[in-house]
């Protein structure tokens, strides 16, 4: 009796493990690169996805946010954990560097800068490019999460 009992719990374990697999598959963040960023983009500017918005990251410390503005794009960078403050900085510099307006606040004592590009698709991607190379050390091959 103690053997059946065994297997029958061995299979509810096994169908309650099965489930909890497909719950987090469905929930698995799209990847790309950034020569993908295009069509992640066109996404936003046609309203198919959940927000004016969409970010990616790598590694959850080199997050991007690409903000819908108008038919262009501003790009943005909140720093959630401690290990992303030092890159306030480097953004900032990269941004007078670059001729960038920027705003820095916090929002919910969150710090954010706000980098106001108003590019197009194409730049704005060009521009996450050379953020990701400068500020973050990330390359063309680096792999990131679409994140909403």
């Amino acid at each position: 009796m103690n053997i059946f009992k065994s297997l029958i719990n061995s299979v509810k374990t096994f169908a309650t493990n099965t489930g909890t697999e497909k719950r987090r598959d469905r929930f698995t963040a799209k990847q790309i690169q950034l020569d993908e960023l295009a069509e992640e983009l066109n996404l936003v500017l046609e309203g198919k996805t959940d927000f004016n918005f969409i970010g990616i990251t790598a590694n959850e410390y080199d997050s991007l946010f690409f903000v819908r503005n108008d038919q262009n794009f501003n790009i943005e960078f909140r720093a959630l954990k401690k290990i992303q403050l030092p890159y306030l900085q480097l953004l900032e510099d990269f941004a007078s560097k670059n001729n960038i307006m920027f705003e820095t606040e916090k929002l919910d004592r969150i710090p954010y800068l706000s980098l106001k590009t108003n590019t197009s698709i194409t730049e704005t991607v060009d521009l996450a490019k050379l953020i990701q190379k400068e500020v973050f050390g990330n390359n063309d091959n680096t792999i990131y999460k679409v994140i909403p």
